[in-house]
């Protein structure tokens, strides 16, 4: 009934009742309960805005009414990083009460300067409102990435306007992301660079956005896996020359900290955190809890594997022309095998759910049920239960059902770089040669054009 206000829901979300779906009953219960029910508030004029409001507004005064656990701490001392640039004491100072020192290479603090002059209730505001921003920003430049959004869509999301209202409203209540907001983190404006670097043709820009990325926090580096993978070499060789540039930029500066933090502290784990706290979603989290102490050994031969199964992952989806999967197997291999990956570094997990619900092997029974424990885990919230249990200092040993559930993150992470592999193989699609752009590829694998498909 269109008469009193109600639009049918568009087809090419997936929401009318003609929807195939392939696999157990539970898989299609599960599909139509986070599928089609989203879109029909996609498909409604007032409900997304009414969604959103409410999902982020508690957000929001949660975070500025002083009651979130985090407060913004991680904000602040990239704030006062800033105050501290060229006083030589930048990775000698910690912030206010929470003790935490400067951690983050030298570049970051240049790049913080222009909110050290700004009082802290209005920085603070400035930032709630730049990662609200972000969201729906990450959500539409994954879709260009899978050639559903964009010039030249060849499967368009529609209404592509409350589909994003939507899909911010449900990733602001991700684990990852309530935790970068609570903590005031740069995670999502990293993802962002990274993203909009694999979309864009021009390789100038591409390189400029990892290399910068890079200088901020050394973990968007990982990407030039997926450089290789798209045979985009150029972009590669600019993501080296502008992170070294920033790194040449602040040893004319500030020569002393800057080799100081290059020659002896990005060796030294121990200054951002315990590296035995649940927080820590790395293979050395995981492994150091189970074990009951710092692992090594153990450590660099689950990274070895890893390494050789997320560059696995990355060819496979690159060769049949899945970008999205390509890029996601990169970072995801670089958040396993980090010594430090605290909970809210896992904010790819956004990229990743829009892939798996939108993305070419959405009707694959692997990825469905690799969606479903991701959704388990984020909106349970059980890294926060975790770290809540093991109180403020967290000691080597613990009792074991907890060691085993702060794995959650590393395991899904295997898992998806597994999933990402092997349907890649058993994609029906022609291989396509990795291509420089933004422009849409071919779905992968059958009925890949259209959701109800």
């Amino acid at each position: 009934m269109t008469s009193r206000g109600r639009r049918p829901v568009p087809r090419t979300i997936g929401a009318s009742s003609r929807i195939r779906l392939i696999g157990p009953k539970t898989f299609e219960r599960l599909a139509l309960v986070l599928v089609a029910l989203p879109a029909r508030l996609v498909a409604s004029r007032w409900a997304p805005w009414m969604l959103l409001v409410l999902s982020v507004g508690s957000r929001v005064v949660i975070t500025l009414a002083g009651t979130s656990p985090y407060n913004m701490i991680d904000l602040k001392v990239y704030v006062e990083g800033a105050r501290h640039l060229t006083g030589g004491s930048l990775y000698d100072f910690v912030s206010g009460a929470s003790q935490l020192p400067f951690t983050y290479p030298p570049f970051s603090a240049l790049v913080f300067t222009p909110l050290a002059w700004l009082p802290w209730t209005v920085v603070r505001v400035l930032w709630q409102l730049a990662m609200l921003a972000s969201l729906p920003a990450i959500v539409y430049l994954t879709l260009r990435l899978l050639g559903r959004a964009g010039p030249g869509a060849t499967d368009p999301v529609r209404p592509l306007r409350g589909f994003l209202v939507v899909a911010t409203a449900l990733a602001f209540w991700l684990e990852p992301v309530t935790t970068t907001v609570g903590y005031g983190q740069i995670n999502l404006f990293l993802v962002l660079m990274v993203l909009g670097a694999a979309v864009t043709a021009k390789d100038l820009l591409a390189g400029a956005g990892v290399g910068l990325a890079a200088g901020i926090k050394l973990i968007p580096a990982v990407t030039g896996l997926y450089w290789l993978v798209q045979r985009r070499i150029r972009a590669l060789i600019l993501s080296v020359v502008f992170f070294l540039a920033t790194v040449a930029v602040m040893f004319a500066m500030i020569p002393a900290e800057t080799r100081r933090y290059f020659t002896k502290l990005i060796f030294d784990p121990s200054r951002t955190g315990p590296v035995f706290s649940a927080i820590n979603q790395s293979w050395r989290g995981a492994l150091s809890r189970l074990a009951g102490h710092d692992v090594s050994a153990g450590w660099v031969v689950a990274c070895v594997v890893t390494v050789v199964l997320g560059v696995w992952a990355a060819v496979v989806a690159a060769g049949v022309g899945d970008r999205a999967a390509a890029l996601l197997a990169a970072q995801f291999l670089g958040l396993l095998v980090s010594p430090i990956s605290w909970s809210h570094h896992w904010v790819w997990v956004i990229p990743l759910l829009i892939w798996g619900f939108f993305g070419p092997q959405r009707q694959s029974r692997a990825v469905r049920g690799l969606m479903i424990g991701w959704l388990i885990a984020l909106y349970s919230y059980l890294i926060p239960f975790l770290v809540a249990l093991q109180g403020k200092v967290p000691s080597n040993s613990r009792p074991g059902w907890q060691s085993w559930l702060g794995t959650a993150y590393v395991v899904l992470g295997v898992a998806t770089l597994i999933v990402i592999g092997v349907v890649g193989r058993s994609s029906a699609a022609p291989v396509e040669a990795p291509g420089r752009g933004s422009g849409p590829r071919r779905g992968v694998g059958p009925e890949a054009g259209n959701l109800d498909g």
